[in-house]
């Protein structure tokens, strides 16, 4: 339930009805009406009569030969009129495609929900081995690179709220579980403008994602690259870390925000010359950046 809504009035036909289309939805399969029953704490005679209705509207569908319920395509005309009526998704839509062409990998928006990632939107990229992105799943925000970008919009206070519900829950080995390690992490990823989730939820698996801000500024989105290790290796993450800054960029600017982009360049490619000159990792990944540009400016990936 939203924040600030009270529970007030409570129709109790309608609120159990909508409790069994998020049962049958969580469930991930059909489910009779006994099991519907037990969940709801209800007798089999009144979950009947609620199932037959929503039937009738289409949201649930029985299996004729099993007799169990699952979700109707009713569910998905409607979700689809509330996804047309995201702005968000109308001006991001032509940029994470782009970004999906330009990456060669898989390429989602996501944003925060209940203190954990959304996934809204997603281009998979038809190659041999990909990392696939459920719309409407959910990810934990500490261990996800998308995740990441999206704290990075938040002030300390909320991200604390968020952990202090959520923890840090350990997923691989390189999952950062301690506080204070996961607050510097946090800081590089503000400083160097996108999140990175180097094996941290999935094995095999490396994301970068870059903010996406509105007209005030504020974080409401974040978008990613995903894909698996062997493509997406070190010597690789500043261009797909450039390519993921810009097109989170390019929906900024759609959605209204105003930035000082010739400044932000400008300190970019500053940053980048200097820690090119650097020993170690970030000094090999930057040459790898300004290396990876043609004379005309384009990108060889």
């Amino acid at each position: 339930m939203p924040v600030g809504v009270k529970r007030k009035y409570t129709i109790n036909s309608l609120d159990r009805g909508l409790r069994i289309l998020l049962i049958l939805g969580e469930n991930g399969g059909p489910l009779g009406v006994n099991e519907v029953s037990r969940r709801l704490d209800i007798d089999k005679s009144t979950t009947h009569r609620i199932m037959s209705t929503l039937c009738g509207q289409g949201f649930v569908e029985q299996d004729s030969e099993t007799r169990k319920y699952m979700l109707g395509l009713r569910v998905i005309e409607v979700a689809a009129l509330k996804l047309r009526s995201i702005r968000l998704l109308k001006v991001a839509r032509s940029a994470i495609q782009e970004l999906m062409s330009q990456s060669r990998e898989t390429v989602h928006l996501a944003v925060q929900a209940e203190g954990e990632v959304m996934y809204l939107d997603s281009e998979q990229y038809a190659g041999v081995i990909t990392v696939n992105t459920t719309i409407g799943g959910r990810a934990p925000v500490h261990s996800s690179a998308v995740g990441k970008a999206l704290l990075c919009g938040l002030s300390a206070e909320e991200v604390d709220r968020i952990l202090a519900i959520k923890g840090l829950q350990r997923f691989t080995e390189k999952t950062i579980v301690d506080p204070r390690q996961f607050y510097q992490h946090l800081q590089q990823s503000r400083e160097r403008g996108y999140g990175l989730d180097d094996e941290e939820t999935d094995l095999g698996v490396r994301c970068l994602a870059a903010p996406v801000l509105d007209h005030r500024g504020g974080v409401v989105a974040a978008v990613g690259i995903s894909g698996p290790t062997q493509r997406m290796q070190f010597d690789r993450i500043p261009i797909l870390a450039h390519l993921v800054k810009e097109c989170a960029s390019k929906i900024s600017r759609q959605l209204g925000f105003v930035g000082d982009n010739a400044e932000a360049s400008k300190a970019e490619a500053s940053a980048d010359e200097s820690s090119a000159q650097l020993p170690g990792r970030k000094g090999r990944e930057n040459r790898a950046w300004r290396d990876a540009r043609t004379a005309n400016g384009t990108l060889v990936l």
